[in-house]
């Protein structure tokens, strides 16, 4: 097979990853309910066409279930999330899920090997800092939670972007008008894949360009714009992001009890005017990315 046959078979793999085949389904005899039926489930009850006596099978099924190793496996989601991240995304939105693993469950986890094996490894141990005068309490407490807390330091991040990609990629040619349940979930999925693009980046520093590399190939497979299309979107998207880490961190430190602002009449109307400017930069960033993606919707005169 050619270079170019295997590429041709990834690429429709990366496309349609699963499939299902219509072959004959044995007759089988339901143990709880007594009904017989053809399939892998019972109509009648919903109980599993191989459920019967407890053997040192069904032990080992459920205990891969805990971890998802089974029907909806966890490592085979992880390798779709890998190499075919929109398109997970996508099918997932799309209620095509029987093959997933639940992505809130598999942030978690993705969270919980990441802490063991980087302590294993001894990559891990970034040491929580130490308030000292003149730096914010708040935002050195902030940043220890989230060492501490990968998952939902990761989740809380990736969450930031829900709302300029609700509004900037509203008009994308795949999922179009994406409501925010469904951008909720689709940051979940990127908060797992984030979180495995920092574990390598801890390993091998020179991979930074991973972050980015991801957020371009998931949100274009995902949204369906082109190239161009999809850079300046992101990029947007970002320019978002970070206005509003920096206008939670620029609030945080001007109410800090250290900094002495809230005690003083200027300290107040500097918050409220720093508070004010970033919301507005933040509002009209994200308007222009709106107005620039809206569809032009031509205007035909009608003559008389």
């Amino acid at each position: 097979m050619g270079l170019k046959e295997q590429i041709r078979r990834f690429r429709d793999w990366q496309k349609e990853a699963v499939h299902y085949s219509d072959e004959h389904l044995e007759p089988h005899h339901c143990p709880n309910c007594g009904h017989d039926f053809e399939g892998n489930y019972c109509p009648v009850c919903r109980q599993g066409a191989g459920d019967g006596r407890i053997t040192w099978k069904w032990v080992y099924k459920c205990v891969m279930e805990v971890w998802g190793m089974e029907s909806r496996s966890l490592p085979y989601t992880v390798l779709q999330l890998i190499f075919r991240p929109g398109y997970l995304i996508s099918d997932y939105i799309n209620g095509r899920r029987q093959t997933s693993y639940t992505p809130v469950n598999m942030l978690f986890i993705i969270a919980l090997v990441y802490v063991i094996v980087a302590q294993l490894l001894g990559i891990g141990g970034v040491e929580p800092l130490e308030v000292k005068e003149g730096s914010s309490e708040f935002i050195v407490n902030a940043r220890n939670w989230m060492v501490a807390h990968p998952a939902w330091a990761m989740m809380g991040m990736t969450m930031i972007m829900i709302l300029p990609t609700f509004f900037i990629f509203r008009f994308a040619p795949r999922h179009v008008r994406l409501s925010l349940p469904e951008g909720i979930i689709m940051q979940i999925f990127m908060g797992s894949l984030m979180l495995l693009v920092v574990f390598t980046i801890r390993i091998t520093p020179w991979l930074f360009w991973l972050a980015p590399f991801y957020y371009y190939v998931t949100y274009r497979q995902f949204f369906g714009y082109s190239r161009w299309g999809t850079l300046w979107r992101i990029a947007l998207c970002f320019l978002v992001w970070l206005n509003i880490v920096l206008m939670m961190a620029v609030l945080a430190t001007l109410i800090d009890e250290d900094t002495g602002l809230v005690d003083k009449p200027e300290g107040i109307v500097a918050i409220i005017i720093a508070f004010a400017f970033m919301v507005l930069l933040t509002a009209f960033l994200i308007f222009i990315g709106w107005i620039i993606s809206k569809p032009k919707v031509k205007r035909h005169r009608i003559r008389s």
